[in-house]
């Protein structure tokens, strides 16, 4: 019978603890009402990404002249050593709100270099670029050499060494679309 009481009583004081707890759990405080979380995906800006990409063929008009044409390429396009190509990453934000401080990254494809000053938007965009696999990004990308001498020296870094592009702008209005581009050889 004393271990009957015993048993109650732990059991009634675990049931005294724990009533004036069932209210106060931390889980069901942490969660916004539902409506909130529509009324803030609502203003928030919803920001849609398209990649295209296009080679540059040299034309001669009837006049003799050169002229340079751009073709869209499609998922099987064949490309070859030298071929110069032409990435262009469309924006648009179809939110209701502008999109502040979009920052658009792209990696420089295996097997391609980049053309130097090829980098434009029509959105001004400061571009920067990525020597180190996008740990970090500059204006003007620069290497460090010896000389003879045994000097340390900066030199602007070669195409070559170029691993990624960056366009950052300020503002993407709700509605606005912006573009970025790039020119790539095929090695």
């Amino acid at each position: 019978m004393k271990l009957l009481h015993k048993l109650l009583g732990i059991g009634t004081l675990g049931l005294i603890v724990t009533v004036p707890l069932i209210n106060q759990i931390p889980v069901w405080a942490s969660f916004p009402q539902v409506t909130e979380i529509i009324a803030q995906a609502a203003q928030n800006p919803t920001v849609k990404l398209n990649l295209t990409a296009a080679k540059k063929s040299i034309v001669v008009t009837t006049g003799g002249q050169k002229q340079i044409k751009w073709e869209d390429l499609t998922d099987n396009a064949v490309v070859n050593p030298g071929d110069i190509l032409r990435y262009t990453v469309s924006s648009a934000n179809t939110g209701a709100s502008a999109a502040k401080n979009l920052t658009i990254t792209q990696p420089i494809p295996s097997q391609m270099v980049y053309e130097l000053e090829t980098a434009k938007s029509g959105n001004q965009a400061v571009v920067t670029y990525s020597i180190d696999n996008g740990k970090t990004f500059v204006a003007k990308p620069t290497i460090k050499i010896k000389t003879e001498e045994g000097k340390t020296i900066e030199k602007p870094a070669p195409a070559e060494t170029y691993t990624h592009i960056r366009w950052q702008f300020s503002s993407l209005p709700s509605a606005a679309t912006i573009t970025a581009m790039y020119e790539v050889k095929v090695q």
